[in-house]
């Protein structure tokens, strides 16, 4: 197994090295997204809100989730059915 150009994206210093480009324009967005996700899922939440990096990294995401679980009135843990009704009132008001 391991990495090859058949499954992960090959780069030098200048250009992608896989023959077929690039899936996505925006590959590497993606691919940053979905750290996030699976990095912040560690913390066994589900998350209503928003999330904004900038040059994210895992370790910036392992700074976050340190940082979340010190500080608990940095967040609020709500029941599925309070934010459903909270957005629901939201979206009739």
């Amino acid at each position: 197994l391991g990495a090859s150009l058949q499954n992960a994206i090959g780069l030098d210093d200048s250009k992608v090295l896989n023959p077929e480009g690039l899936r996505f324009d925006d590959e590497f967005v993606r691919h940053k997204i979905l750290d996030a996700i699976g990095d912040m899922s560690l913390l066994g939440k589900h998350f209503l809100g928003e999330y904004e990096s900038f040059a994210g990294s895992h370790h910036l995401n392992h700074l976050l989730t340190v940082a979340l679980l010190k500080e608990p009135e940095a967040f609020e843990v709500l029941q599925a059915d309070v934010v459903i009704e909270k957005e629901l009132a939201k979206a009739y008001a």
